[in-house]
């Protein structure tokens, strides 16, 4: 993995966020006030209505409620609450073929992708690893892990309680660390090998450069981030929950490039490749959305109802979307066919 050194232009978080604020054509005092009566970051997903109506596609029931949704190709592991666990399959269009279960500490959090189609999974002491055929290795003695990605190159990244990301070998010894976030609530990888952060209290994303002792350029993201997941090459996608926007982000250092509105209380979201397009589950809808990047501006090219409460999503490599219900619903497998481009 590339570890770079940055020269950073940073900007105070606050200072980004109340020019974000002021750029309106409404009154500074106005603006200003408007903007301090919305509450800042500690963003979840929104409960969502009670009614839902998954008419494409199929709906696969699992244990539980599903955590967070992994895909490596066109396998995809479920991470489920009842009891904490995994479940992997197969997905062949919209059949699910069950392959492993995989047992999870009681206190397990947010499983992420490993960089060989590997599952990691942060809990209370360390990190489990699970291969793609359900083989789990825990590594422990790490203390409270609240997030985990691995590196190209096999390294493990951890996120602590005191908001700093370890780089740490594959047997969790630690190699370098990074301070000063608040906290750390999601680890991104890009590509390209850069590394990005998510601390949801403050909604601050920031570079992690391990040539650098404190975490930077740090940039508010948005009213409330709630997800991320790498698109492409250098490329970051984050839900501003909170704002209802999603945001597009180039990374190494990290920079914003797009932000523009999508449906009520986005959470999940996830690159498809197959079709070059980012889908993004809303809670607030109970529906999944994709939107097509390529102008700049962010281009909706389906919107799909699905389970309730849709708090995780995921895409295979064939193009089979995978949404993820927190309410029980079990897993919503779609083959979607996108409208066409405007002209």
């Amino acid at each position: 993995m590339p570890l770079r050194a940055h020269r950073r232009t940073v900007l105070p978080a606050a200072l980004i966020a109340l020019a974000v604020g002021l750029s309106g054509c409404s009154s500074p005092t106005s603006q200003l006030d408007e903007y301090n009566q919305i509450e800042q970051g500690n963003a979840r997903p929104a409960e969502s209505p009670q009614v839902s109506d998954p008419v494409e596609g199929e709906v696969i029931p699992v244990p539980g409620s599903v955590v967070a949704l992994v895909a490596t190709g066109d396998r995809v592991a479920a991470q489920v609450d009842g009891p904490p666990g995994l479940e992997i399959g197969r997905v062949d269009g919209d059949r699910w073929i069950a392959e492993a279960s995989v047992e999870l500490p009681a206190d397990a959090g947010i499983a992420s992708a490993g960089h060989d189609g590997s599952v990691l999974v942060p809990f209370g002491d360390g990190v489990v690893v699970i291969s793609p055929t359900g083989e789990a290795r825990e590594i422990s003695g790490l203390g409270p892990v609240t997030a985990a990605a691995e590196t190209d190159d096999g390294r493990i990244l951890t996120g602590d309680d005191d908001g700093s990301v370890v780089l740490r070998d594959s047997d969790g010894v630690e190699q370098d660390r990074v301070s000063g976030l608040t906290a750390v609530d999601r680890i991104s990888v890009a590509r390209d090998g850069s590394v990005t952060a998510l601390s949801r209290p403050d909604t601050v994303v920031a570079s992690i450069d391990f040539d650098e002792d404190v975490a930077g350029p740090l940039l508010r993201a948005g009213k409330g981030a709630g997800m991320l997941a790498g698109f492409g090459e250098g490329t970051m996608i984050a839900s501003d929950t909170v704002g209802s926007t999603l945001l597009v982000y180039s990374t190494s250092p990290v920079r914003l490039h797009q932000q523009f509105p999508v449906a009520a209380q986005p959470w999940a979201v996830a690159a498809d490749d197959s079709r070059d397009v980012v889908w993004v589950t809303s809670t607030g809808t109970n529906t999944v959305q994709a939107y097509d990047l390529g102008d700049g501006t962010g281009v909706r090219r389906a919107d799909i109802a699905t389970v309730r409460q849709p708090d995780s999503l995921a895409v295979t490599q064939s193009g089979t979307v995978v949404v993820g219900s927190s309410d029980g619903a079990g897993l919503h497998l779609i083959r979607p066919t996108l409208s066409a481009p405007a002209s």
